[in-house]
């Protein structure tokens, strides 16, 4: 089964990539208020010797909410709707381990222990189409640490062979994979784009497909995919 966009069929890529650059959609803007409770004042001096003081209270450690990753997925000018088919539907949105082991993993037993060792705190998944039906998949992961989402990285690539590979401009560690593929019932050909980094302790996943009952003229849209990953990589930046 296919991983977040990680398993591509290992087939030559037939032409080479086309496309025109993609323009990103205005992103949302993300505001914060940070609100201080001011010290309390010093009481007048009691008549008593000595007084006891006591500790300044702590400020509780904010826990990030699911849905911040939600607001860090790309807006992508050409996928532009959501996906209508029930198996996107039910797989779209927030996920934990026992969420993404049970809808998104092909290895479900080895995936709970990858993302457990690794430092996994939750993820987000968005599927969106474009006007002529190409499809859009993101995922994004997010590690207690840096060194967490390198680990993953690592292991969910070596878990499958991939085709040929592309560049990605302005991005390190960035492993691309792209190629093509036949289902049957009915016959479909499908060429995927797929590209994986880090940025701080998020994995991100982008993988662009595009669908024919035919393989004429078919190819993976490379270019479109490195361009909506450094979208991507800018947005994961500026939310630090």
């Amino acid at each position: 089964m296919m991983r977040a966009g990680f398993a591509l069929l290992a087939v030559p890529l037939l032409v080479s990539c086309g496309g025109s650059p993609e323009q990103s959609a205005p992103p949302p803007t993300v505001s914060a208020t940070i609100s201080v409770t001011p010290a309390p004042r010093a009481s007048a001096p009691a008549a008593t010797p000595s007084r006891a003081v006591s500790p300044a209270p702590t400020a509780p450690t904010a826990t990030p909410r699911r849905d911040d990753l939600a607001r860090l997925v790309v807006r992508s000018a050409t996928f532009t709707r959501p996906s209508t088919r029930d198996w996107d539907r039910q797989r779209v949105g927030p996920f934990d381990v026992e969420r993404f082991v049970s809808k998104l993993s092909g290895t479900p037993m080895q995936d709970r222990q990858l993302l457990t060792r690794t430092g996994f705190v939750h993820g987000h998944v968005s599927i969106r189409m474009s006007s002529d039906d190409r499809r859009l998949v993101v995922y994004l992961y997010r590690f207690r640490s840096h060194e967490g989402a390198v680990t993953l990285q690592n292991r969910f690539w070596a878990q499958y062979e991939h085709g040929d590979t592309f560049t990605v401009r302005g991005i390190s560690r960035t492993w691309t994979d792209s190629g093509l593929k036949k289902k049957s019932s009915p016959t479909l050909f499908t060429a995927d784009a797929n590209a994986n980094f880090v940025v701080g302790n998020v994995l991100a996943q982008v993988t662009v497909t595009e669908s024919s009952k035919t393989i004429d003229g078919l190819r993976p849209d490379t270019r479109l995919a490195a361009a909506i990953s450094n979208l991507q990589q800018d947005l994961l930046e500026a939310a630090g």
